[in-house]
């Protein structure tokens, strides 16, 4: 029973994402026709409300990820998800075009309370075991809503029906809300390190440093993406292929159903890099196989492809960012990864789309595919020959763990587990071990060395420091953190 998954409240967390996620895809479609056949808009205006949404959802994430642990995350989410079916409700009361961009500066803050605070609670709830399979049930609701969010969207706006669009979205949102109320979260109390760090502004106060390497991943993943759904449309219609066009996104969603079980199950049993290479591998070939498709075939064929692709780097990298931190960190490494993802969302179509008017758009998926494989490089380059995310460290840092003991994952890559484990097991049994206090201070003398960490494979040998120095701030921190640790157990035997 400890490692049961499908319980009442995952169940609830699944199904609240997955209706802020419908309404989200649903009016991102219809926002940019609404505003050019209401009110008027020249293409740029509707954009640029389109816009203000995401821009408002990434404030939104770093606010939630720096408060979200402290106020508490079912707090966040009954908040956001109120918030975001009030504004539902604004729609019907626009009477400009700079109304409707405000209603959805405030939706797109709703958004990315609620979403963010959600994608936090799943990640606490599901067993240590089974965090990866979890996750990938999590974001295939996601998944499901890009398909049907897009559908209701378009069948909306081609038949003119924007208010009944609005109230479709408004039932789904006040039923967010409702379904929100019944969402328990496990509590957190803050120790005093944690309160001083909540007063205080800075970069790691927002993002959580061990996450974003891999969520730099999931921003590249992102960039990919994005030219999809941007352009999908205009470039089948151009190709002449209707019937694949069409049908698109039902495609990546069927391979998305079938593939997150199992990478989920695949990333729990033998790691990371097993599940994030082949899945960046399968997301380059489905941006070539979309950039040289001629026929209906082809054209589906990489839409399939993109669902092994696209749909595993979402759910890896979201489990992995929340694996590498610290656990009382869990909702600053989520607003991380969701910050990044969106990021990589948002500048895809107007980085990659400046190749339209000159090569076409054949060359936005080429170059998409070239950002894919470069993101295989910086995977291998600053993560996966650290070995972090190997079966042997995933596997360890989830059997202390369960334990109720934090730990650095970076800890275990000098070979240094035997003794570590073994001094966690006399402190157990002495029960002397202040966790928390330990992981925080180790935490604290090792943050200079988060830089040698993650810059000399990102930047090379001339950077920061050499392959030598590397290794030797890695060990560095190792042997600090097993010092601490020593002291405390010498303390419990003298007293």
């Amino acid at each position: 029973m400890k490692d049961r998954l499908w319980t009442k409240q995952y169940l609830l967390v699944i199904v609240t994402n997955f209706l802020l996620y419908v309404v989200y895809y649903q009016l991102m479609l219809w926002t940019t026709s609404y505003a050019m056949h209401i009110w008027k808009a020249d293409v740029s205006e509707a954009g640029l409300a389109a816009g203000l949404f995401i821009i408002s959802a990434l404030v939104a994430r770093l606010l939630a990820g720096h408060f979200i642990d402290g106020l508490g995350r079912g707090f966040v989410l009954r908040c956001g998800t109120a918030l975001y079916a009030a504004s539902m409700l604004l729609y019907f009361f626009i009477t400009s075009m700079l109304e409707f961009e405000a209603i959805r500066v405030v939706h797109g803050f709703a958004y990315g309370l609620a979403s963010t605070a959600a994608s936090t609670i799943v990640a606490t709830i599901i067993p240590l075991k089974r965090q990866g399979e979890g996750i990938g049930y999590f974001t295939l609701g996601v998944t499901i809503a890009s398909a049907i969010g897009p559908f209701l969207g378009i069948w909306f706006t081609q038949h003119g029906m924007y208010e009944a669009s609005v109230w479709i979205c408004s039932a789904v949102g006040v039923l967010a809300f409702v379904l929100s109320l019944l969402i328990r979260t496990p509590a957190h109390r803050m120790t005093e390190a944690e309160k001083k760090e909540m007063r205080t502004l800075k970069f790691s106060t927002f993002f959580q440093l061990e996450a974003l390497p891999i969520s730099f991943i999931a921003m590249l993943g992102g960039v990919c993406y994005s030219t999809v759904l941007a352009y999908i449309g205009a470039y089948s219609q151009s190709l002449s292929l209707f019937w694949a066009g069409s049908v698109f996104f039902l495609g990546f969603a069927f391979t998305s159903i079938i593939s997150r079980p199992v990478t989920g199950r695949l990333l729990d049993e033998f790691g990371g890099s097993v599940v994030v290479y082949p899945a960046l591998i399968f997301l380059a070939a489905a941006m070539v196989l979309i950039g040289a498709a001629r026929s209906n075939g082809m054209l589906l064929s990489g839409a399939l492809v993109l669902g092994l692709g696209f749909a595993t780097i979402t759910s890896a990298c979201h489990a992995l960012a929340v694996f590498v931190s610290p656990q009382q960190y869990v909702g600053r490494a989520t607003a991380t990864y969701f910050v990044l993802l969106d990021v990589g969302v948002g500048i895809g179509p107007y980085t990659l789309g400046l190749l339209v008017p000159y090569f076409g758009f054949s060359a936005v998926y080429f170059a998409a595919a070239s950002v894919a494989a470069v993101g295989i490089l910086i995977y291998w380059a600053v993560i996966g020959r650290t070995g972090i995310f190997s079966t042997l460290v995933m596997r360890k840092v989830r059997s202390v763990r369960l334990n109720q003991i934090e730990i650095d994952p970076r800890v275990l890559l000098i070979g240094a587990e035997k003794r570590l484990n073994s001094m966690i097991r006399s402190l157990i049994r002495r029960r002397t071990l202040n966790c928390a206090g330990i992981h925080n201070t180790a935490l604290g003398m090792t943050a200079g060395k988060i830089i040698q960490i993650i810059s000399n494979p990102l930047f090379g040998e001339t950077a920061f420091c050499s392959r030598g120095l590397f290794i030797h701030g890695m060990t560095g921190s190792a042997m600090e953190c097993l010092s601490l640790i020593a002291d405390v157990q010498q303390k419990a035997q003298g007293g």
